[in-house]
């Protein structure tokens, strides 16, 4: 077997994990930059694909007399929680159907563009189709609605008529609450049990700026700009202790995949504006690009 190939880094490089070493990190994200976006999308497919399989596998290997009602049962507490049993229960007798984040998020966005609600997807599914690969539980969507203001209460019944239409569950109350005071709700599909948050955007300028640079991806679906996902997950990764090592790590995932292609101005300039010039800056050495 050939010798992997030595890497040159800036100084202050660091791998992804601690058991990874410089020179497999770099070919990593060698290989991850030369991959067409439709290829790191089905990467994406696949990997959440097999976990969920994974996951049905476990629980049918822990209680193998289960019934299919049953093994919902366990998912539905194991993947949304105890507390969503009694919302879903009339859902017992369904197949579970696997589903995959990009499918998900491409389904949402018919309903949105139906409604002509401008949205981003972010979060995790936005890191990994910029950055690496990793698993989600759920897909994070932001909606624009203060084109609606004078009319949320239509608005939301519209929403959540057309989303129960298609398979999902939602809450008319949470729905309309988030609309009003700019919060989030979430939307459950009832085939697969897989969950999307939907947050309403706020009005502030960094959110304003967020919706204004959203991208199409080739999956057809918007997502945020990779300088604004890094951003957005910088946010994350400081008001969440017990996230922040998964944040960290999709926000490096991001800045080596992307690198001199960044538009560093705008993201020195919110970094600053956000608070953020700090753990920024530390991002930008580990990831080699100081």
């Amino acid at each position: 077997m050939p010798a992997m190939p030595k890497a040159t880094v800036r100084p202050g490089y660091k791998p992804q994990s601690e058991d990874t070493s410089i020179d497999a990190d770099v070919l990593m994200f060698n290989l991850l930059r030369n991959l067409t976006p439709l290829q790191k999308a089905q990467r994406l497919i696949n990997f959440n694909r097999s976990l969920r399989r994974l996951a049905l596998l476990g629980i049918k290997a822990q209680y193998p007399d289960a019934t299919p009602a049953q093994v919902r049962q366990e998912f539905i507490k194991r993947c949304l929680g105890a507390e969503w049993l009694a919302v879903l229960k009339n859902e017992k007798g369904r197949e579970l159907v696997i589903e995959d984040p990009i499918g998900l998020a491409q389904k949402i966005a018919d309903i949105l563009d139906s409604l002509n609600i401008p949205y981003a997807v972010g979060g995790s599914v936005a890191s990994s189709l910029l950055g690496e690969n990793r698993g989600t539980q759920d897909i994070d969507i932001v909606i624009d609605v203060s084109a609606s203001q004078s009319q949320l209460g239509e608005l939301a019944h519209n929403l959540v008529r057309a989303m129960e239409e298609n398979d999902f569950y939602v809450s008319f109350l949470a729905v309309e609450d988030a609309l009003k005071a700019s919060m989030s709700f979430n939307a459950i599909q009832r085939s697969s049990l897989e969950k999307a948050d939907i947050f309403v955007l706020g009005q502030d300028p960094f959110s304003v700026s967020k919706i204004s640079r959203r991208q199409m991806h080739d999956t057809g679906i918007y997502i945020y700009s990779p300088e604004d996902i890094i951003l957005q997950k910088l946010r994350w990764y400081k008001m969440s202790p017990t996230e922040s090592q998964k944040q960290w790590r999709d926000i490096l995932g991001v800045l080596k995949v992307q690198g001199e292609r960044l538009d560093f101005d705008y993201l020195w300039q919110w970094a600053e504006k956000l608070g953020l010039s700090e753990p920024f800056g530390q991002a930008v050495t580990d990831a080699g690009l100081a």
